[in-house]
């Protein structure tokens, strides 16, 4: 619970980042939409929403698919370390994506890079769906949509791979989109004032600040297991064997 209220909060407190990384993805939608839609504000509602549907479900497939592979490498491997390493790099991976927000480094870019050849493979199936004409093309834009680079992605499907679990993986990215909804849902009927929030350079500072305090809270139960482990043991301390028993007592001699 404690891995899903932490992703959750990320793409929430990332939605600066999603609203300066995906406005404008969010404007060209809008403005691909029929003159009669874009006219009528629950429509465009409508339509927002489809997209952001599907692109929560293919941050859950993803989630599936890491959680899985978590899985599958946890068996393989068989190794405590190998664990503990995932989930220190969760961490360091989440710390990264603060101070990228907080506007304090651009590491976690060299991530968004790498996912960036995914997404050529990815972006020419949107011809299918542009421009969009009704609800269904709108959700499997939105599905296709997941796919684009983004550090804070990648930032949730790393705890995805550390689960170990196809079904936790798929609700830690359920989770994480949900965090990102409230924004990007927003967008449509406050653009104006959203934009003006995301410029603030304190606000990109304090949601940088806490992201990396959530990255710092992710690092402290494997370094604290690994501190643990290492730590000499108390001589004087003589570990108990299960097959010694207790000194007989004088009631027991006298039954």
């Amino acid at each position: 619970m404690d891995v899903l209220i932490s992703v959750f909060l990320m793409g929430l407190l990332g939605g600066v980042h999603c609203l300066g990384m995906c406005g404008g993805v969010v404007a060209m939608l809008t403005a691909g939409l029929d003159p009669q839609v874009r006219s009528n504000p629950s429509k465009v509602a409508l339509f927002h929403l489809n997209y952001n549907l599907g692109r929560i479900l293919s941050y859950i497939l993803m989630g599936v698919v890491f959680g899985l592979l978590g899985a599958v490498l946890a068996q393989t491997l068989q190794m405590s370390s190998f664990d503990k390493a995932l989930r220190i790099f969760s961490g360091v991976l989440m710390i990264m994506v603060g101070l990228y927000i907080g506007g304090w480094s651009s590491g976690i870019q060299l991530l968004e890079k790498f996912g960036a050849k995914f997404w050529a493979l990815l972006q020419p199936l949107t011809k299918r769906f542009l421009p969009v004409k009704d609800l269904k093309s709108a959700f499997f834009t939105g599905l296709l949509w997941g796919g684009i680079p983004c550090g804070l992605v990648y930032g949730a499907l790393s705890f995805a791979i550390v689960s170990g679990s196809a079904t936790q993986g798929g609700l830690i990215m359920l989770a994480f989109g949900l965090g990102t909804l409230p924004s990007l849902l927003l967008m449509a009927s406050l653009s104006n004032q959203l934009t003006h929030l995301v410029q603030n350079p304190w606000v990109r500072k304090i949601s940088g600040l806490l992201i990396i305090g959530l990255g710092v809270a992710a690092l402290w139960m494997p370094i604290n297991s690994i501190l643990g482990a290492s730590s000499p043991r108390d001589n004087n301390t003589q570990p108990q064997s299960i097959n010694t028993f207790q000194q007989p007592t004088d009631l027991d001699y006298l039954t």
